[in-house]
């Protein structure tokens, strides 16, 4: 029995994670709102129950409209139930998904209106399921289709309230007011009644908003995430790299940093010769390559074209050099396969390490001059930019 709840639990998790309340078709929110009026309607069939099978209470309801009532609601509840079957087997009709959502709202806001205009049109129970109905379908509606419901709704509330003000209406007629004594809102049936309707909209609306807030959080963080990326590679984007590197800049004091640049050699041949198509797996290929032998700790990114880079925090030249020359290798026995041949890859590495009397723009320049020298000296090799001074100074 543990396995199964926890299987089904697992189920519940993943379809919640892989397709977000806020993603669902119209038809699917329609599902949610079938069943949350059917939730609404079972909870008064109870307490109608309830109130039946304990003659005691009867004194303080209208017996018959109860009896009545429960009619009401089970010939509701089966056109709910025939609603969820539309909704669920005749989906791809378009006549379906055309009137069901309009039908569901409009037969949602009757269920309120009746359950309001029974149990008060002021009563605290009415007004939970009023702010309750009208955030969330808000949220999950269009705006237009929520108001042409929510209007009419709310105007015959008011009426409702008006007319039974000035006596020409009862008020809550389920109950009977004059039998709670000295007042409605100081006797225990009335106070318990109200808070069985209330409880289970608070709880099933607190319910689907926290969901909805989750999963907009985790959906804005999925954006942020993706904004930081490069969407062929998935490594970091020009932009988060040199977030990066003005963070790591900012605490150079405490330990230096290094900035590696490699840069493909005759990427350019493999574009003309093979298509971009294959140059973008080469690019995918090379990510995937220098993200096995990189730390999880270092920063790589796609810095423009077949340019990479990667930023390493509190090291040194010659561990950062240890570094490029691992991926080095590691590039040079990659083994690209096409329809004509297997394509052969080398590059080229560049290597600058962090000074205090350096700006981060210029570490970066460092780094790019020891590539520039790394493809002079005949490209598929790594170069320091103490090399490049000694070289060129």
């Amino acid at each position: 029995m543990t396995k199964t709840n926890s299987r089904l639990w697992s189920f519940i998790f993943s379809l919640y994670m892989k397709n977000p309340i806020i993603n669902w078709t119209v038809l699917e929110k329609c599902k949610l709102i079938i069943l949350l009026s059917s939730g609404m309607i079972l909870s008064w069939i109870v307490w109608k129950l309830f109130v039946l099978l304990h003659p005691e209470l009867w004194k303080y309801v209208n017996i018959r409209l109860i009896e009545i009532d429960m009619w009401v609601c089970s010939l509701t509840l089966t056109v709910l139930i025939f609603l969820m079957y539309l909704c669920h087997y005749h989906a791809h009709r378009i006549w379906i998904q055309k009137v069901i959502p309009i039908v569901t709202i409009y037969l949602f806001a009757l269920v309120l209106y009746h359950g309001s205009y029974m149990t008060g049109s002021l009563s605290p129970a009415t007004a939970v399921g009023y702010i309750s109905t009208a955030v969330i379908g808000l949220i999950l509606f269009d705006r237009w289709l929520i108001y042409i419901t929510l209007i009419p709704a709310t105007l015959l509330l008011l009426i409702a309230g008006y007319l039974s003000l000035k006596q020409y209406i009862p008020y809550a007629p389920v109950f009977n007011i004059a039998a709670l004594k000295p007042s409605p809102a100081q006797h225990n049936f009335w106070v318990g009644s109200m808070v069985f309707f209330s409880v289970p909209i608070l709880i099933g609306f607190f319910g689907l908003f926290e969901i909805l807030l989750s999963q907009w959080r985790e959906r804005e963080d999925e954006i942020k995430r993706l904004s930081q990326l490069d969407f062929l590679t998935n490594l970091l984007n020009r932009r988060s790299i040199h977030q990066v590197l003005d963070h790591f800049h900012q605490t150079r004091a405490e330990k230096n940093y290094a900035v590696i640049l490699l840069d493909l050699d005759h990427f350019k041949q493999i574009n003309d010769q093979y298509g971009h198509h294959v140059g973008d797996q080469v690019l995918i290929a090379i990510s995937e390559c220098l993200t096995q032998h990189v730390h999880p700790l270092n920063n790589i990114g796609r810095f423009g074209g077949e340019e990479f880079i990667i930023l390493i925090p509190e090291t040194s030249l010659s561990a950062a050099r240890e570094i490029a020359e691992c991926c080095r290798l590691a590039i040079q026995q990659l083994n690209i396969a096409t329809t004509q041949d297997n394509i052969q890859l080398s590059a080229s590495f560049g290597v600058a390490i962090s000074s205090l009397q350096y700006e981060a723009s210029q570490i970066l320049t460092q780094a790019d001059q020891a590539l520039y020298f790394a493809k002079a000296c005949g490209r598929n090799q790594v170069r320091t930019f103490p090399e490049y001074i000694q070289q060129n100074f």
